[in-house]
């Protein structure tokens, strides 16, 4: 049993979905289908790391970046539903705090570098997740392109990372996206749209948001791959399949949520080869 629960499939693929697909089921009448983001995550960590925050590296702080937002977005989603006026200002505010969030979390790469490498590096970050923060609140109100870009922006996060040679950054980048595709899988049989919200896109995009930069500040993701994964909620923007079925609308978003995806992941590949 040890040796199956040690297979990174296992780790960063079917744990994390099988979670989220439980969590998704079991939370859909409270409206928090989408806390099946944590749910995939904290089943990846449980196996491949830990809970322990004593010491903050640089992984465990967007963890626990991830788990603190998670436990905030449902609130979030309950303010803009009694003010809904307040949904464009907020979107705005919390992408700016996203962007603090990560220069929080890079600032001792940051710090250690030349003046203009570390303004560089840290508005580049801070612009990569405010702006993806940005765009994917906008699919907030539609759960399937929310989860086409969340399950592409797992996947193309994760293997980017690893591709880059972090192997922990890319098990958590495939875990959000497999936890994403569970979301995605339960609309695609039942017909039906799950709740998500802020509750679905915040964890997803502090996870994703987070990753990415760090495979490239941290290890050798190549910087061409932000561009291209920040295009992926535009692409889930596209109004094509708009009155088809939602089962039609889930495999054509998720389609073109994943070919920014592909590209980066192929970019990745292309400047740094295999990993192994």
């Amino acid at each position: 049993m040890e040796v199956w629960l040690a297979h990174p499939a296992i780790q960063s693929g079917i744990a994390p979905f099988l979670a989220a697909l439980v969590v998704a089921e079991l939370l859909v009448r409270l409206r928090l289908s989408g806390l099946c983001v944590i749910a995939g995550l904290a089943a990846t960590v449980y196996l491949v790391a830990d809970f322990n925050f004593t010491s903050l590296s640089s992984s465990k702080k967007i963890i626990l970046a991830t788990l603190l937002g998670a436990g905030i977005a449902p609130l979030l989603d309950l303010l803009t539903t009694w003010q809904p006026g307040l949904q464009k200002p907020l979107r705005t505010l919390i992408a700016a705090l996203c962007g603090g969030v990560a220069l929080w979390v890079f600032w001792p790469v940051l710090k250690q570098q030349e003046m203009q490498a570390s303004l560089t590096h840290g508005a580049a970050a801070f612009t990569f997740i405010a702006w993806l923060y940005y765009w994917m609140d906008s699919l907030s109100a539609t759960s399937v392109r929310a989860g086409a870009a969340g399950f592409s922006l797992g996947i193309a996060s994760g293997l980017s990372a690893l591709l880059g040679a972090s192997a922990l950054l890319g098990q958590l980048g495939l875990a959000a996206g497999s936890a994403c595709g569970a979301y995605l899988l339960i609309q695609l049989l039942s017909g039906k749209a799950l709740p998500g919200g802020k509750t679905f896109i915040l964890p997803v995009v502090l996870l994703c948001g987070l990753i990415a930069p760090a495979a490239w500040l941290l290890a050798k993701m190549p910087w061409e791959c932000l561009l291209l994964l920040a295009m992926i909620p535009l692409a889930a923007r596209l109004p094509i399949a708009q009155n088809a079925p939602l089962r039609v609308q889930v495999v054509t978003q998720s389609v073109l949520a994943l070919l920014p995806g592909a590209g980066a992941v192929a970019w990745a590949w292309h400047i740094g080869g295999s990993p192994v």
